[in-house]
């Protein structure tokens, strides 16, 4: 196995509406290849430092989408998502730290990330009761325990209260989620990804 202090495990994200499939480069290799918007490639190790990452359209190499530094420290968290994030005139990619499995008991850890370009801050809502408030663009919330239960969950305008979707989601015990708002104000999407530290966590067995 390899020095988790030297290495993390990274994923991406991609989390742009009106694009199309991307590849990326960390430091000119290629790491992951035809990922499709709202997809999340598997988890690979990456050495600490700094990268310069580079995404381009899927089998392209030149006028890349966006350039940027991004700085992997293995000791702030074990496992993290890339996320390619906003429109075109304004791409950025967000580094996502994910949080490790604390002592919580039966209960699990919840957070959101609000990746939705033209959505403005929202409320989430957790069988009628507001857990999340004002939730920016690109913001990523704290986690919180979460009882394990069948939930009910809307998202809502802050400013009006305007109720824009539901999804119904399952809470199991012991793992750790983030749910990420995705899309565009008109197709808004809610995807419930289970983080890393689910995986490791040893009282775990089934990860449906």
């Amino acid at each position: 196995m390899k020095d988790s202090n030297s290495y993390s495990l990274v994923r991406f994200l991609h989390g742009t509406p009106r694009q199309g499939a991307v590849d990326i480069y960390l430091n000119g290799s290629l790491f992951f290849n035809r990922v499709l918007f709202t997809q999340f490639t598997p988890y690979i190790y990456v050495p600490e430092g700094v990268y310069e990452v580079t995404v381009f359209p899927t089998m392209k190499k030149d006028n890349p989408l966006i350039r940027q530094s991004i700085e992997i420290i293995a000791n702030d968290s074990t496992f993290s998502t890339l996320a390619l994030t906003g429109y075109s005139e304004d791409f950025e990619l967000l580094l996502i730290p994910e949080g490790s499995n604390r002592n919580i008991g039966q209960d699990s850890e919840i957070r959101v990330v609000h990746l939705s370009p033209n959505l403005p801050e929202i409320n989430m809502i957790f069988n009628n009761e507001t857990l999340f408030s004002n939730v920016d663009f690109r913001e990523v919330t704290d986690y919180i325990n979460i009882q394990p239960d069948f939930y009910k969950v809307e998202i809502e305008l802050s400013q009006n209260k305007r109720q824009l979707r539901i999804n119904p989601i399952r809470i199991r015990p012991h793992r750790v989620y983030t749910l990420y708002i995705l899309g565009n104000f008109a197709s808004l999407q809610i995807f419930q990804s289970l983080d890393g530290a689910t995986f490791i966590n040893p009282v775990v067995r089934d990860y449906n």
